[in-house]
């Protein structure tokens, strides 16, 4: 599948610079990636959910950070041009969240970010400003309203002690939306690899359940073993395999026909 068909990756890219050069925070760096589609007529119907930091390849305790992270974003990408090629996904209208790169936000500020793309809010061209401003006026409203902690969910506490706070951000934005602000959400998340074990990827399908949004795990049909994924792609037969080698989530292999296909995730 030519990455060139995948259109909002150079964009998701361009996000870490405009970020980091202007100083955007999630708000801002969305009217930016919103005024983007506009300008080229594009639509996000799907968001790739994955694992960056806690999962996947960081199950590879000789690895550094660096090289997790390049090595997780490499087989979600692997993984979303076959899906694309088996006609399960519409490359032009998927979001990739693995093509932001690092920034000067924190662990909550990126999930700011990732919730209005999923949310899809409207913004109104020409009124950019102010409509960002008012979003992100409604947003602080209702974190206050859930007594959303947030120096707790950017803490180094473990996982399940910040669980709540990620929650309560989902259910803030969620409620933005249930409340009438005008919105127009993703159709679809896609778990790709590993995200039993990313916070912030189970706060994603969370905020999809909520706002109605279908959440659909990648199965393998027959063939399924890892082996067999080499006569339809050889380098993500080898990734798949180092991934399930350490314990990596990758495929639902529950429903074992052909290649891949999507499958809704139960609630």
């Amino acid at each position: 599948m030519a990455e060139s068909e995948f259109l909002y990756r150079p964009i998701l890219e361009h996000v870490t610079d405009v970020v980091n050069e202007q100083g955007f925070d999630p708000y801002e760096a969305y009217a930016w990636l919103y005024e983007q589609q506009v300008k080229q007529g594009l639509h996000a119907e799907t968001y790739c959910s994955s694992s960056i930091t806690s999962g996947g390849h960081a199950r590879d305790e000789t690895l550094a950070m660096g090289e997790i992270i390049a090595r997780n974003t490499e087989s979600a990408s692997l993984l979303a041009e076959q899906l694309a090629a088996d006609g399960q996904l519409d490359a032009a209208a998927a979001i990739e969240p693995v093509f932001v790169g690092k920034t000067f936000w924190n662990q909550a500020q990126y999930m700011e970010f990732w919730h209005c793309v999923i949310g899809g809010y409207d913004l109104t061209s020409g009124f950019m400003a102010r409509d960002v401003n008012q979003l992100r006026a409604d947003a602080t409203t209702a974190f206050e309203r859930a007594s959303l902690d947030f120096d707790l969910m950017i803490s180094v506490e473990d996982a399940e002690a910040r669980a709540s706070e990620y929650f309560k951000m989902s259910s803030a934005f969620a409620s933005l939306i249930t409340g009438g602000t005008e919105a127009h959400p993703i159709e679809t998340i896609i778990r790709m690899v590993d995200t039993d074990t990313s916070l912030g990827a189970q706060t994603e399908r969370a905020f999809a359940r909520q706002i109605g949004s279908k959440v659909m795990n990648i199965s393998v049909l027959r063939p399924a073993s890892t082996e067999d994924l080499a006569a339809v792609n050889h380098r993500l037969a080898a990734d798949t395999a180092r991934l399930i080698r350490f314990g990596a989530t990758v495929f639902d292999t529950r429903n074992n026909k052909t290649r891949l296909v999507l499958t809704e995730d139960a609630a």
